[in-house]
């Protein structure tokens, strides 16, 4: 640690018992006012030379010395009319540049570091080991339209893409965008990429009521109506079907 500076200021004085001033005075050096304090013989002048005890000069000033290794921030001088204690002459410099650092205590190093996994600073990856969750939102049992475990807002307050506290997903984007993009590169045709179910959702069921899957196959449970899809039906087997409509389509086979 370093070494900080004493003495050499118009307080710092070697006064006899009625208060006068005493040049030349030698004095001794202490690491505190009790008589069970030890004397600090680890000093130095201003030039880094080591000195054992205080010499007053010749207006009986204190010269100005650098204090112990340990970095002190008190010492107590003992000219021969008790000890008096002497504060470190560069405190006020050091509290300035001690409130100027941008991390004096390591704080926020260390605040930073524990919270490394869990809540990721901007720019930083995040480390999710394999089965775990990395955030869990607890929402209530009930029915609840109007809350959101989580909202994408802009400055001006105007809601967009947000997961609603019933589970519902709504995607609005912020200017012309694509809403929702679907990747599945390395889906086969027996895989789903979307799945929609009449029960808990899952990834694999059969019983879907709608499907696309990754070959691009669309599978429905029910009839699909668009405005490029009339009302025909389309049949397939050795026999037709009993009670076929206009615009039914029989491909026979067998």
């Amino acid at each position: 640690m370093a070494r900080n500076l004493f003495g050499g200021t118009a307080a710092d004085v070697a006064e006899s018992v009625s208060g006068a001033r005493i040049p030349g005075a030698v004095g001794t050096v202490w690491d505190g006012p009790s008589e069970g304090a030890r004397q600090v013989t680890d000093l130095t002048d201003t030039n880094g030379a080591p000195i054992i005890q205080l010499v007053a000069d010749v207006r009986g000033m204190i010269p100005s010395f650098y204090g112990p290794a340990n970095a002190a921030e008190r010492l107590w001088v003992d000219f021969g009319a008790g000890r008096i204690g002497l504060v470190s002459v560069t405190a006020g410099e050091r509290l300035v540049q001690h409130q100027a650092a941008p991390d004096p205590h390591q704080d926020r190093a260390y605040t930073n570091e524990r919270l490394a996994n869990f809540l990721p600073l901007a720019g930083s990856d995040l480390n999710v080991p394999a089965g775990t969750d990395w955030a869990r939102w607890i929402v209530p049992a009930t029915a609840d339209t109007t809350g959101s475990a989580w909202k994408l807002k802009t400055a001006d307050g105007t809601d967009y893409t947000r997961v609603q506290n019933s589970g519902t997903l709504l995607l609005d984007t912020i200017g012309v965008r694509a809403a929702l993009c679907i990747g599945a590169p390395a889906y086969s045709s027996s895989q789903p990429v979307i799945n929609v179910t009449n029960s808990k959702a899952t990834t694999a069921t059969t019983a879907s009521l709608f499907r696309v899957q990754g070959d691009g196959s669309v599978i429905s449970a029910g009839s699909i109506t668009a405005a490029n899809v009339g009302s025909a039906r389309l049949f397939s087997g050795p026999n037709a079907p009993s009670s076929p409509k206009a615009g039914d389509v029989w491909v026979q086979y067998g």
